[in-house]
């Protein structure tokens, strides 16, 4: 376990955040759960992917270059702004692996929160994005389709709730080449799952 300075500082933070800007006091059991399983979400999603027989060479490299990278430290003042943001499907009943091409993303503050938002393409999504640990943030948002208004985080959403709209969790990480990443586990559809690699306006 973590000890010494740092992680004291880290745990004195951590109790300063009020408990509505907590995402434990937020996230539904659900998301909770998908959450929690992340790390059997990376490898069943990884299996199926290098299994799939028609998968591009050009795609398993992009889902290498944005998976093996490694996070630093989130800088928040970093995270802010408009980024070029593709989503990557991993494993699943379907393709095995897809890349999708790149679309519109940024962050903002709102009402005193990170803001994250997928602002182009037929499947949108917003949220808040929450204090985690040095090295991430923790995303609840809600998908929209097409142009769609914006819907909240559904605190009330469970496992009934349609696939097309159900609540997205993902795990944020500032990558050290300045790229962010965000992984979501067991997505509602497609996927074991899904990573959106975000990069900035000027490295598409």
């Amino acid at each position: 376990m973590a000890s010494g300075p740092a992680h004291a500082q880290e745990e004195a933070a951590q109790r300063s955040i009020p408990d509505e800007y907590r995402w434990e006091n937020v996230i539904t059991d659900f998301d909770k759960d998908r959450l929690e399983r992340l790390e059997e979400a990376l490898a069943l999603g990884n299996e199926e992917a290098a299994g799939a027989p028609s998968v591009s060479y050009d795609d398993r490299l992009a889902l290498k270059s944005v998976m093996e990278a490694e996070a630093v430290p989130v800088d928040d003042s970093h995270l802010l702004g408009w980024r070029g943001c593709r989503m990557i499907k991993v494993g699943g009943r379907f393709a095995g692996l897809a890349v999708y091409p790149f679309f519109d993303c940024r962050i903002t503050v709102v009402d005193g929160f990170l803001f994250f938002e997928k602002r182009s393409g037929s499947q949108r999504m917003s949220g808040r994005l929450y204090q985690n640990d040095a090295l991430s943030r923790i995303l609840l948002a809600a998908p929209t389709y097409n142009d769609a208004p914006q819907r909240p985080y559904m605190s009330e959403a469970d496992e009934s709730t349609n696939p097309q709209i159900q609540n997205a969790v993902g795990v944020l990480n500032q990558l050290e080449d300045g790229r962010l990443r965000i992984l979501f586990p067991w997505p509602a559809l497609e996927a074991s799952y899904t990573v959106l690699e975000l990069r900035s306006l000027d490295n598409l």
